[in-house]
C-alpha cells in the first residue's frame, strides 16, 4: 500500500504572521512533539501563508522565482524542518494558500482577478477575510501557481495541499473565462442568474469543469518533480447550495489522492441536534468519492482561534471521522499553545494515541452497510421546484403573547430567492434522512450520482432517494432494473420529476416505480394543526395515530396496486379547531415492482425532521426503511439514539473476516459545545448469522461474553464513554 492509502493522522501547526517562531524553535523537539504529543504521521507546513492582508504570493522556502516572506530571511522553513519530521516518521505536505491575495499583488496582475458580471473584481466587492482578493483558474495565474507547486516540490516534501482556489459566488466573468466559455458553448456567458436559460446551466457546469481541469494540471505539475507525490484541495461538502463555489468531489476526485473538506465547529444560536453528526456526514460524503478521505476539524472554539475546542468536541470530531472510515486532521495556532497547551493537546493526544496504537484496525476497512442514501449533486445544483405553493411562509403555529404565527399570504416570485429555498431543502432533506437512520442504528453509506448504475446499486439492499429530483434517463433505467431484480427503494417528494439539468419532465420518470398516477399539486406551507393519520399499525406507529403534517406535501393519486397505510386528513385551516376526516390523499405509498419493494413519501420528511426533530417523523422514516428491506438488518443495537453505530469489516486472512463495530457516544449535556458526555451502560447488540470466535473491545481489550440464539450472536457492551470499537473475530 502507498503511505496515503494507510491510516493518516494529519495536523497543521500555524504560526500566523509570526513564522519567525519556527525559525527560533528547536526543530527536532518540535517534530518529536508532533509525533508524541499529537500522535500524527502527516503534517502540513506553511509553504505560502494564509494571513492578512492576503500573502498567498509569498513563500517560506528559498527559491529565486517567488517573493520570500521577509521575516524568515535566509531561513528555509521547509528544507530546515523536513529532516526532523522524517526522523520521527512524519510525512510532510506543503500548505499553499491559493485563494487569498493582497490588493497590492493583484494590482500587478489585474487580468488574473475573478470578476463579477459588471466587471468589478470580486475582492473589491467582497473583501476576503476583511481585505484582499482572489484569482481565476482560467487566467495566466494558473501557470504562476503550477510553477509554485513545482518549486515547493523541489524541497523534497511528500506533496501539497491546495487551500483553494475557489470560484466564488457570482464569478467568473474575466476575459479568460468569457473567451473559454464562448469557445466551448458558442455563446456569451449570461449576465444574470437565470435557471430557465440553458446558458446559465452551462455556466454552472463550466465553472466546475474549470476547477477540475485546474486540479488536473496542478497534479501534472507536481508529478513533474515527484511522480509519487500526493495532492489534494479543500473540496466541497454536502451542504445545500455548494454549487455556488463550484466545488464538486465527483468532478475533482480523479485528480487528487484524498477527498478532503472542512467541517469546523462554530458555536451559534442555531447549533443544535442538526450539527451533532456534522463530522460523520462529512466523512461519509467524502468517502463516497472512492478515495481516502480527510475531514478537517479545527482545534479552535469557532472564530476564537486562540481558545481550544472543549475536550469533548475535539474528541467527537476525531471519533465520528474515523468511525466512518475517513482520516482526521486538526489545526492549531501556535499562540494558543502559549496559554492553553495542555488543554489543546490533551484530547487529541489521547484519542489519536489510541488510533496510532490500534492502526491495524483502521487499515483497509470496508463499510458493511446495506442501506445507502443518495447525495445527488445534480439535484443539489439544478433543483428548482415548479410548485408555486412551496414558496410561501412556513406556518409553524408558534404561540407567543396570545398570538400565533400565521402566513402573510405572500408567495415569492423572485427565482433567485426560490433557488435559495430549494438549496436549503436539498441540504436539510439529505441531512434529515441521514440523522434519522443514524438515530435508528441502521448503518448506511452515502452514494453519489455516479453510483446510480447496476454495479453501484447492487451492493445495497435499500436505496434512499431524499428528494433526488434531478436524474438522468440512464439513472432512471438503473433504478427500475435495480428494484425489478429485488432491490428496495425509499423516495421522497419530487424525486424523479426533473432531468439532470433541472428541466421539468412531462410526468415523473419514476411514476411506475413509485406507483404514482398523478400529482395534483402541493398542500402549501402550513404544517401547524394539520395531520396525517395511520390507517394500520406500521412499525411503532399505531392504527389511528395522528402524525404532524410534514413540510411541503404533495397531493397525489396512486395506482390500484398501492398499499396506503397512512393518509392525510382534510385541511383544518384554523387553530384550536377539531380535526376533520380523512382526505383522499395518501401519506405513504407502499408497492411492489418486480422482486423489489418501493416506499414513496410525498413530502419532505427529512427537511421536517431537520427543522422540528419530531420523534414520530423519525419513527415513520425508520419503519419505512425496515418495511422496504423486509428482513433483519446486519446489526441490532439497544442503545439511546444518540449512540452512533458504524459497521465496518476487514479481511485479515484468506476466507477470514473481522467485523468492527464503531460506537460513538454523542450523548451530551444538552448544549453545544458539549462539556460532558453521559456514559451509556449495558448496550445490547445482536449480530444475525455471524460465525464468531472472539469478541473484545479495542479501548481496553476487554473480552466480551456472547451467546448464540435464534436471533444470532448476542452480547453486551458493559460501558461506553465517548468512543470504542468492538472487534468481532
Amino acid at each position: 500500500m502507498k503511505w496515503w492509502e494507510r491510516p493518516v493522522r494529519m495536523m497543521r501547526l500555524d504560526y500566523i504572521s509570526d513564522l519567525v517562531r519556527m525559525k527560533e524553535a528547536d526543530l527536532d523537539a518540535l517534530a518529536r512533539s508532533k509525533r508524541d504529543d499529537w500522535n500524527i504521521n502527516c503534517e502540513w507546513v506553511i509553504g505560502t501563508p494564509g494571513i492578512a492582508p492576503g500573502l498567498g504570493h509569498k513563500v517560506t522556502f528559498n527559491t529565486s522565482k517567488y517573493e520570500k516572506y521577509e521575516a524568515l530571511g535566509d531561513f528555509d522553513l521547509i528544507r530546515e524542518y523536513l529532516p526532523h519530521a522524517r526522523r520521527y516518521g512524519i510525512k510532510v505536505l506543503a500548505y499553499l494558500n491559493m485563494h487569498w491575495f493582497s490588493y497590492e499583488f493583484a494590482e500587478e496582475h489585474p487580468e488574473w482577478q475573478q470578476r463579477l458580471a459588471d466587471g468589478r473584481a470580486y475582492g473589491q466587492v467582497s473583501p476576503l477575510y476583511g481585505g484582499g482578493t482572489t484569482f481565476c483558474v482560467n487566467t495566466q495565474w494558473g501557470e504562476w501557481s503550477w510553477d509554485l507547486i513545482r518549486e515547493v516540490m523541489k524541497t523534497g516534501i511528500d506533496g501539497v495541499f491546495l487551500d483553494g482556489p475557489v470560484t466564488f459566488s457570482g464569478c467568473c466573468y474575466c476575459e479568460s473565462c468569457r473567451k473559454a466559455f464562448k469557445a466551448q458553448y458558442g455563446t456569451d456567458i449570461p449576465e444574470e442568474e437565470d435557471w430557465f436559460d440553458d446558458r446559465w446551466k452551462n455556466f454552472i457546469e463550466f465553472r466546475e469543469n474549470s476547477m477540475a481541469q485546474y486540479l488536473s494540471d496542478s497534479k501534472k505539475a507536481m508529478e513533474d518533480i515527484n511522480p509519487d507525490g500526493v495532492i489534494f484541495l479543500n473540496a466541497g461538502s454536502w451542504h445545500g447550495g455548494s454549487w455556488r463555489v463550484a466545488r464538486n468531489i465527483e468532478k475533482v476526485g480523479d485528480y487528487q489522492h484524498f477527498n478532503g473538506a472542512e467541517s469546523f465547529f462554530h458555536p451559534s444560536n442555531t447549533t443544535g441536534t442538526k450539527a451533532i453528526l456534522e463530522w460523520a456526514l462529512t466523512a461519509k460524503h467524502l468517502m463516497a468519492g472512492g478515495k481516502p478521505a480527510v475531514v478537517f476539524s479545527h482545534h479552535a472554539l469557532g472564530s476564537w482561534h486562540y481558545i481550544p475546542l472543549p475536550f469533548i468536541e475535539a474528541q467527537l470530531a476525531v471519533a465520528q471521522t474515523v468511525a466512518c472510515g475517513a482520516n482526521p486532521w486538526i489545526a492549531i495556532f501556535d499562540y494558543a499553545l502559549d496559554h492553553s497547551r495542555e488543554q489543546a493537546i490533551a484530547p487529541i493526544k489521547e484519542i489519536q494515541g489510541f488510533l496510532a496504537k490500534n492502526e491495524e484496525y483502521y487499515t483497509s476497512t470496508l463499510s458493511e452497510a446495506r442501506v445507502a442514501v443518495l447525495f445527488s449533486s445534480q439535484s443539489n445544483t439544478f433543483y428548482l421546484s415548479q410548485l408555486d405553493d412551496i414558496y410561501g411562509d412556513v406556518v409553524t403555529g408558534v404561540e407567543r403573547d396570545l398570538g400565533v404565527n400565521l402566513s402573510s399570504g405572500t408567495i415569492t416570485r423572485d427565482w433567485k430567492k426560490r433557488k435559495r429555498v430549494c438549496d436549503t431543502i436539498q441540504g436539510s432533506e439529505f441531512y434529515g434522512w441521514c440523522v434519522m437512520l443514524s438515530r435508528g442504528h441502521i448503518p448506511y453509506d452515502v452514494i453519489l450520482d455516479k453510483d446510480l448504475t447496476s454495479e453501484g446499486l447492487a451492493k445495497y439492499d435499500v436505496i434512499v432517494l431524499p428528494n433526488s429530483a434531478c436524474l438522468t434517463d440512464d439513472q432512471i433505467s438503473a433504478l427500475y432494473a435495480y428494484v425489478k431484480d429485488g432491490g428496495n427503494l425509499v423516495a421522497s417528494f419530487e424525486t424523479g420529476s426533473y432531468d439532470e439539468k433541472g428541466n421539468i419532465r412531462e410526468e415523473n420518470a419514476l411514476s411506475d416505480l413509485l406507483c404514482i398516477s398523478k400529482i395534483e399539486g402541493s398542500m402549501g406551507t402550513v404544517v401547524a394543526e394539520e395531520y396525517l393519520k395511520a390507517k394500520e399499525n406500521f412499525g411503532c406507529l399505531r392504527d389511528g395515530q395522528f402524525i404532524s403534517k410534514p413540510l411541503y406535501s404533495l397531493k397525489i393519486v396512486v395506482g390500484e396496486k398501492a398499499a396506503i397505510p397512512i393518509k392525510f386528513l382534510e385541511r383544518i385551516g384554523k387553530f384550536y379547531s377539531a380535526p376533520k376526516g380523512e382526505s383522499r390523499y395518501p401519506g405513504l405509498v407502499l408497492s411492489k415492482y418486480g422482486e423489489g419493494n418501493v416506499a414513496y413519501l410525498p413530502y419532505l420528511l427529512g427537511t421536517t425532521y431537520t427543522n422540528f426533530k419530531i420523534e414520530d417523523h423519525q419513527a415513520l422514516a425508520l419503519a419505512t426503511v425496515k418495511w422496504s428491506k423486509n428482513e433483519d438488518f446486519e446489526i441490532f443495537v439497544d442503545a439511546p439514539p444518540t449512540v452512533q453505530v458504524e459497521l465496518r469489516s476487514q479481511n485479515v486472512e484468506e476466507d477470514k473476516k473481522r467485523l468492527l463495530l464503531h460506537f460513538v457516544n454523542n450523548t451530551g449535556d444538552m448544549k453545544r459545545p458539549m462539556s460532558t458526555i453521559i456514559p451509556i451502560y449495558g448496550i445490547k447488540v445482536v449480530l444475525p448469522g455471524v460465525d464468531v470466535k472472539r469478541i473484545y473491545t479495542l479501548w481496553d481489550k476487554e473480552e466480551l461474553n456472547f451467546t448464540r440464539n435464534e436471533s444470532g450472536i448476542e452480547f453486551i457492551l458493559p460501558e461506553l464513554n465517548l468512543y470504542d470499537v468492538v472487534v468481532v473475530e
